[in-house]
């Protein structure tokens, strides 16, 4: 329950009230500034065409 949340954006893994938001995550973690998740060693990159 509760009120609702209002519009959200999406790109790839990101949800954002802003879309601002969602191009800072998206440089975020092309630059890898995000906390590694304990145990991946992996590095996924992000899709070619990159939020506006």
């Amino acid at each position: 329950g509760g009120d609702p949340l209002g519009h959200r954006y999406m790109w790839w893994n990101f949800v954002s009230s802003r879309k601002e938001r969602i191009v800072q995550a998206a440089d975020d973690w092309a630059a890898q500034r995000f906390a590694p998740v304990p145990g991946e060693t992996e590095f996924i990159p992000l899709p070619d065409k990159r939020p506006a």
